[in-house]
């Protein structure tokens, strides 16, 4: 869904569930699958990779493959894998298109916001409000921010990931 907020901005939002081994997103009305990588592999050793993956695949409507997503643990980063190019976003401080964020997480969710290089104060914008609901394991994700709009599911379909390798 879009909708305009109360101050005139573009509102986008995501919302991301566990659906057994794939993550289903769905981003303005419309869904995408995101399956781990090799999930059309067969084989009892494929079947253990694929419940421990942290790479995942993610297809439009017509099971087209639209990107990639995966969740690298160590450095703690989300790596999304485009035709357009590839985009690293470092947890809790990454780089956008030139502009630098900050995630803050809690349990229930987590914000995002810029951060400024300027001397001058000025005013904390939140710009991405996600909610993390445990018994539906879900996260929804509410975005003001343009820059967000080509990557938000992938983003989502990231911290997805994320939340999943911690529970492992």
């Amino acid at each position: 869904m879009v909708d305009i907020h109360r101050d005139g901005h573009t509102f986008h939002r995501v919302r991301v569930r566990r659906m057994g081994g794939n993550i289903l997103a769905i981003e303005n009305g419309i869904p995408y699958v995101a399956k781990p990588q090799g999930w059309n592999k067969t084989g009892l050793v494929n079947s253990i990779k694929k419940a421990f993956t942290l790479k995942y695949e993610i297809y439009s409507q017509n099971e087209r493959m639209v990107s990639e997503v995966e969740f690298e643990s160590f450095r703690n980063y989300i790596l999304v894998k485009q035709e357009t190019g590839n985009t690293a976003l470092e947890i809790p401080l990454f780089y956008l298109n030139a502009q630098k964020y900050y995630l803050k997480e809690k349990l229930t969710g987590f914000l995002v916001w810029p951060i400024w290089d300027s001397e001058e104060e000025s005013e904390l914008e939140i710009v991405i409000e996600g909610k993390k609901s445990l018994t539906e394991y879900s996260i929804e994700i509410n975005c003001t921010d343009d820059n967000f709009q080509f990557i938000l599911k992938e983003f989502g379909i990231g911290l997805m990931i994320r939340w999943m390798s911690y529970l492992y």
